[in-house]
């Protein structure tokens, strides 16, 4: 948690850093434990409780009313296993987030063993006030047996340092801690802990650090690699970098990530007298050279774009540097974790101070589907008049998107010492391809609102955000509150999203789809049973089975490959959201299961294989499945009608392993006489008696993977 008590004239009058736990007890109270940094003291308890109320729409309302008197908007996603949060009390503008530990997780030294990619945001102080601002990046190696070593840069409004220091740390069994270092200085470093997740490839923590009275800053650590663990006790005080290892290198870092990129200029007087809110993609080419191109809004101008380039450099530590050479010429600290999905990083230009983070991305393509359902979403800025900075402002709500290009938010407005404000607005959006998006929203006085969105997640489950309007500037994210409408959306046989080709069976789940259950009993497959029909890209789809909460479908035939489509049901006079679903090129095959995931295999006797009904080996047996991709047909393919007599194999290079045994393939494709439905004609491998997995690859997509029964 932060918090931020920023003057109207601009200038910071204190500042909060806080972390710990929040203990909900799933009826209506809420304590929350926390250790806080604020320019006035350093490591102090901060013992909050209250009560809470979650509305349908995964908005939650926490009202903080012993120990403090603070109102709390928590925006839930992920099904409650995590949150957003903004609020106000008398004095500071809050904000905030968690993730929920497992129930039965405990912790003790040995839980933080080995190298963190550590990087964190704040203050540098003088006298207890704000005097400019001071990040930080680097590594921390925890022995496992509570000794520490940390080695960060840490960049200010005055310059870049390394800092490398060593000391004690402890962790309580509820996952919290504390950590003392002596530096070069004889200053003590405090810093406090809350772990978050736990497993061997991927410990994080939130961090709060504070040195004397110097400065604080807080952020989050990540395993960089494995779990090596220091034998010997850590030697202080340290001049120079000491910690080493790893594997990493400049080709950890060959993706195309999405990032948020801030920038601030805080003066020696703490006056606020610039500021960078920035998202966008970043292309890394595992070979050392990088570009970031994004939209930032700043105090000066807001709906710029911006693009830069430079070069980057990787240590086996998972630590390096990035300095841009075009567009900008600021200097980063980088650190790289889980296999170099992700990324963060400080530093600096003439202007700013500069954090900035980056996740993988690996949506292949969007539409303005993409973007659909409910997304609660928090954000956090600052106010302006003119081009002048005059406080802080964070802001808390939900959109709704229909799929179809509309926009809604309703949203609270909090600042310190202030009423919330709440409001709602309505607007029109657009998705890139690139997915990329674009609103603009107007309030119920009018007053327009500019947002960018960068989708950061495969399904459109996660954005990056960007607002502005002529009073209010933000960065923040928005996050799918329910099952994101993609992920309703699947291969028939094997559920898996984005495994629809055309041609393909897919189920739909959802509310209200049909008045009653009712399943198609002619062909041509009907395209409307009851008062249900579906549409993918506007064309009617042909309908299998329909009820209240699933359809099955068919893929039309003239979908086009590689594209996302937008699927609407209508039931009566009723249409839905539009939903996004990916459309594969090339074959992504479910097999059918029966009970006790049983592969719908059938013996050469006519008989389904089970058990009592096992295949010899040598056998030739059938497999049935969807979602088999493009055929060579010599007829062509009319969507809702029997697949043509004779032989219509997948284009797709295919095979077959029965428990990882290559099965020898006789035929691969559309059963003649059905409706979407393939099979697999194959030879039962050379294999000892027992149950195995059979799984279908196509053009390197592998199926599901149900059982099998073989006999000698």
């Amino acid at each position: 948690m932060t918090g931020r008590q920023v003057s109207s004239s601009g200038t910071f009058m204190s500042v909060l850093q806080a972390n710990g736990t929040a203990t909900f007890d799933g009826l209506s109270v809420v304590n929350i434990a926390l250790t806080e940094n604020t320019n006035q003291a350093v490591a102090t308890p901060l013992a909050w409780s209250g009560t809470y109320s979650v509305q349908a729409n995964c908005v939650v309302v926490v009202n903080i009313t012993s120990g403090g008197s603070a109102t709390l908007n928590v925006m839930l996603f992920n099904q409650g296993k995590n949150f957003q949060f903004t609020g106000s009390d008398a004095t500071y503008s809050y904000a905030g987030n968690g993730n929920s530990q497992p129930p039965s997780t405990t912790c003790s030294a040995a839980t933080l063993s080995g190298v963190y990619a550590v990087s964190a945001t704040g203050y540098a102080l003088a006298s207890n006030a704000v005097s400019g601002v001071a990040d930080g990046a680097g590594l921390f190696q925890f022995d496992g047996q509570g000794n520490l070593t940390v080695d960060i840069t840490a960049v200010t409004s005055g310059g870049t340092s390394e800092i490398s220091e060593s000391g004690t740390y402890t962790l309580s069994s509820d996952c919290t801690g504390a950590a003392t270092l002596a530096g070069p200085d004889s200053q003590n470093v405090v810093f406090s802990f809350s772990i978050y997740s736990i497993n061997a490839a991927n410990t994080n923590f939130y961090v709060g650090v504070a040195r004397a009275s110097n400065f604080l800053i807080s952020g989050g650590g990540h395993t960089a690699y494995g779990q090596p663990v220091v034998t010997s006790t850590l030697a202080a005080p340290m001049a120079a970098r000491t910690i080493s290892g790893g594997t990493c290198s400049n080709s950890n870092l060959n993706f195309t990530y999405t990032f948020t990129l801030s920038g601030r200029e805080i003066s020696s007087a703490g006056a606020f007298n610039g500021s960078f809110q920035g998202i966008g993609k970043a292309i890394f080419d595992g070979m050392g050279n990088v570009t970031l191109a994004g939209t930032a809004n700043t105090n000066l101008a807001q709906g710029q774009a911006f693009s830069y380039s430079g070069t980057y450099s990787i240590s086996s530590d998972c630590s390096g540097t990035l300095t841009f050479t075009t567009g900008s010429a600021a200097t980063f600290t980088l650190v790289v974790w889980n296999n170099g999905t992700q990324f963060s990083m400080v530093g600096s230009d003439a202007a700013y101070v500069y954090s900035a983070g980056g996740s993988s991305f690996n949506t292949p393509v969007c539409a303005t589907p993409t973007l659909s359902g409910e997304y609660t979403f928090t954000a956090s800025g600052f106010t302006v008049s003119g081009t002048t900075q005059t406080g802080s402002q964070d802001e808390a709500g939900v959109f709704h998107f229909d799929g179809q290009g509309n926009v809604t938010a309703k949203y609270t407005d909090t600042q310190g010492g202030a009423m919330p404000v709440s409001d709602t607005a309505t607007g029109n959006y657009t998705v890139t391809g690139g997915c990329q998006a674009s609103a603009t929203l107007a309030d119920a006085a009018g007053k327009p609102t500019v947002l960018n969105f960068v989708i950061a997640s495969l399904h459109g489950e996660s954005v990056d955000l960007l607002a502005a309007n002529s009073q209010f500037v933000r960065i923040g994210s928005a996050h799918s509150a329910f099952l994101n409408p993609s992920q309703s959306i699947g291969n028939v046989a094997s559920y898996a999203y984005s495994a629809t080709p055309a041609g393909s069976v897919f189920v739909l789940f959802g509310q209200d789809l049909s008045t009653r259950p009712v399943q198609a009993v002619t062909v041509p497959l009907p395209n409307k049973l009851l008062d249900t029909s579906v549409t993918v890209n506007g064309e009617l789809a042909p309908l299998f089975y329909v009820n209240s909460t699933q359809i099955n479908a068919q893929m039309p035939w003239d979908i086009p490959g590689n594209t996302v489509a937008s699927v609407v049901v209508t039931n009566g006079g009723s249409a839905s959201n539009a939903a996004a679903v990916y459309v594969p090129a090339t074959g992504t095959p479910g097999i059918s299961e029966l009970p006790n995931n049983r592969a719908v295999v059938v013996n050469p006797d006519g008989k389904l294989n089970s058990g009592a009904a096992p295949a010899n080996v040598g056998d030739e047996v059938v497999v049935y499945f969807t979602g088999g991709g493009p055929v060579l047909s010599q007829v062509r393919l009319i969507t809702g009608d029997p697949s043509p007599g004779g032989l219509s194999p997948v284009t797709g290079d295919n095979s077959i392993t029965v428990g990882n045994v290559a099965a020898t393939v006789k035929y691969m494709g559309l059963t003649p006489g059905s409706v979407g439905l393939y099979q697999a004609n194959f030879i039962v491998p050379q294999i000892a008696k027992g149950t195995y997995p059979v799984v279908i690859t196509i053009a390197g997509q592998a199926s599901n993977n149900p059982v099998m029964t073989v006999s000698n």
